[in-house]
């Protein structure tokens, strides 16, 4: 029994400063807020698979695709090649990618007075776009390549380059393009 009203009164003079220390408790409510602007991000491209040509990359920012044999050697006419690349990336918000040839096709480096009757200067080839579920084909020379996605999407933006096989021969000498690939959020 001693026991007992020992515990009781120690539950008494303990709970005291228990209240006393509610009674003095002040709080405050902090409210967060943060903004996720608009963002894209694209990485390091990698070739998936090649036909008469090769994927060397230059880091983060882009690489060289070099088309094997341009063109036949007993006919001087074009020979098919192809590049599929792979570009991770992501984009949070709804946006565009597009791929856009700077100079509409393959053409021939250096001052020309002309290609001479029955040669060509100028290899347009056909572009495909995959993305985020959708895909489209298009010429180099028919303007920038776009594709619209409405939401944010994640994953890899697949570029298919190939050119074609047969036509007029070419003149000899050293053809190039650029191709600049973007990924930008919508306005």
């Amino acid at each position: 029994m001693r026991r007992a009203a020992f515990l009781a009164f120690a539950s008494m003079f303990f709970a005291q400063p228990l209240a006393a220390q509610d009674a003095g408790r002040a709080s405050q409510a902090l409210e967060l807020s943060a903004t996720a602007p608009p963002a894209c991000v694209i990485k390091a491209a990698r070739a998936l698979a090649t036909n008469n040509s090769s994927f060397q990359a230059n880091g983060a920012s882009g690489g060289t695709v070099t088309i094997t044999r341009l063109v036949d050697p007993d006919t001087a006419e074009p020979r098919a090649a192809t590049m599929e690349l792979v570009i991770g990336a992501t984009c949070n918000s709804s946006h565009l990618v597009s791929a856009i040839s700077g100079r509409g096709g393959l053409r021939r480096l250096g001052n020309s007075s002309g290609p001479g009757n029955g040669f060509a200067e100028y290899l347009p080839y056909a572009l495909r776009l995959v993305w985020a579920g959708s895909a489209r084909d298009q010429a180099s020379n028919a303007g920038p390549l776009a594709l619209a996605v409405g939401n944010g999407a994640t994953g890899d933006i697949l570029l298919r380059i190939a050119t074609p096989s047969g036509g007029t021969p070419l003149v000899a000498g050293e053809y190039d393009d650029s191709i600049v690939i973007q990924l930008q959020p919508a306005s």
